[in-house]
């Protein structure tokens, strides 16, 4: 006959600062974080193998794995929940297994309401951040495609400004890290632009715009746009900050896509 596996014991070797930790998360706030730290009360190392969240979205990280906690001796647990999508309380476990034991932790986090405009549209910039971040050219796929790429087929010169770059860098509520064309602190001529709206910069959120780089933008209409931006954006920091680009022209997004330094 198979013998019953072995219960595992309660974990009591260790201290806990905290069992259970809130958060009253901020409008606008992408993930909450936590810290649980521990102390060896026992006089024998305490082996911990692993730990366990109790969905995907949150993720639990030790200094190491597995993790020797030495007599008397101390470390953290930090933890990490994604508020994406998430609205009022959510509850979440983190499971601790080691050689003396199991503990379960909890963390609950109060998520603000905002109302369904507001929040689609803040759903909307985080989720285009995310990919951006990821993948720089992001922005021409999927349904970003739909205000980066389609509303720019046919177009040169200002309205493709308006398009393709305005969208971005002459947004109302343009991100921070997305900068102000008209106020850069640096030259520029005809070169900068064309290197910038060509190749981007990798490593960056700022994509490349030409087809051989990934891009929707063709040869002519590159050329129309480094003739635009070097005409409207002299290479002077003054006359540049005073220079509107987009008389009359609204912006639809301040997606982070586009960060020409």
């Amino acid at each position: 006959m198979p013998q019953p596996l072995p219960q595992r014991q309660p974990l009591t070797a260790l201290a806990w600062d905290a069992e259970s930790k809130d958060y009253a998360a901020k409008p606008g706030d992408t993930n909450a974080n936590f810290t649980f730290n521990l102390t060896n009360i026992t006089s024998s190392d305490v082996l911990i193998n692993s730990v366990r969240t109790s969905c995907g979205c949150t993720v639990a990280k030790l200094p190491q794995q597995p993790w020797t906690v030495g007599p008397g001796t101390n470390g953290p647990i930090a933890v990490t929940v994604n508020l994406l999508g998430k609205s009022g309380t959510i509850m979440k476990t983190i499971t601790v297994d080691s050689s003396a034991g199991t503990k379960m932790l909890m963390v609950k986090v109060a998520i603000p309401s905002a109302g369904p405009v507001t929040m689609a549209g803040n759903m909307d910039r985080l989720r285009n951040a995310q990919l951006a971040l990821a993948d720089r050219q992001a922005v021409f796929k999927g349904d970003c495609a739909n205000c980066h790429v389609a509303p720019s087929k046919g177009k040169s010169g200002q309205p493709l400004y308006a398009t393709a770059c305005g969208i971005c860098h002459d947004a109302e509520h343009r991100a921070s890290m997305v900068p102000n064309l008209r106020a850069l602190n640096h030259p520029t001529d005809a070169d900068y632009w064309r290197k910038w709206v060509a190749s981007g910069k990798a490593g960056s959120l700022m994509p490349a715009f030409a087809i051989a780089e990934g891009g929707p933008l063709t040869g002519e209409q590159i050329n129309s746009l480094v003739d635009y931006l070097a005409k409207v954006i002299p290479s002077n920091t003054q006359t540049n900050a005073a220079a509107p680009l987009n008389s009359g022209v609204k912006s639809v997004s301040a997606l982070p896509a586009k960060t020409a330094q």
